[in-house]
């Protein structure tokens, strides 16, 4: 789904995609997550254009989005597990194949929690940045967070690293300024809990108003 890279194991995009958030504790995540963008959307007023979805993964919150949506993945199993209902392009977030300003908002979501260094994720942000000519909704993990501790913890007592990166919440957000953005909102989906984190964003000459 995101911007990982190694083998993965026949049929594993539609386990993902009919799993994952499904079951256990999976389907209040994802409600949850629905939320938070919702109530980030609801700031953000009537969009006009296409919205895009990146990495998009299995397509499941391209439905949120208010207008048409082009799905971006660079793994070509989740686009197909996605389905053919939408326009998609199969490419990395790192360089995306649009012209600057095509899209009237952007969701990046469940990507830069896979991203350990602050350059990359400005790197990400800015292309964002420049394919969006609106509202910009991305997530983040945030490491003041009771499920982070508990990571850091397991891993003191030999629990292989889950390939996962949180960072402060004013870290981040100077990461996103760095990059061009202005934050306008941000929605954990439990303060201090999870580390699972939503903001919005503009570009700093198209704030808000």
């Amino acid at each position: 789904m995101h911007e990982t890279a190694y083998e993965r194991e026949p049929g594993y995009a539609e386990r993902y995609r009919d799993r994952r958030f499904h079951s256990g504790s999976g389907e209040s995540t994802d409600r949850a997550e629905r939320a938070a963008l919702r109530q980030l959307l609801a700031l953000t007023g009537a969009t006009d254009g296409p919205w895009l979805d990146a990495p998009s993964g299995a397509g499941r919150m391209s439905a949120e989005l208010p207008g048409p949506v082009v799905r971006v993945d660079r793994d070509a199993a989740m686009l197909a597990a996605a389905g053919p209902d939408r326009p998609r392009a199969c490419a990395s977030v790192h360089a995306l194949p649009f012209a600057d300003g095509t899209f009237a908002g952007v969701l990046c979501h469940r990507l830069l929690q896979h991203i350990p260094t602050p350059v990359e994720r400005i790197t990400i942000l800015k292309e964002l940045a420049r394919v969006g000519r609106g509202p910009i909704v991305v997530s983040f993990f945030d490491a003041c967070s009771l499920q982070h501790l508990r990571r850091r913890v397991r891993r003191l007592f030999g629990k292989k690293r889950s390939g996962r990166s949180a960072v402060g919440r004013a870290r981040f957000l100077a990461e996103c300024r760095a990059a061009g953005l202005e934050p306008i909102a941000v929605r954990a989906l439990r303060r201090f809990v999870a580390e699972q984190t939503l903001v919005l964003l503009r570009r700093t000459e198209a704030r808000l108003t």
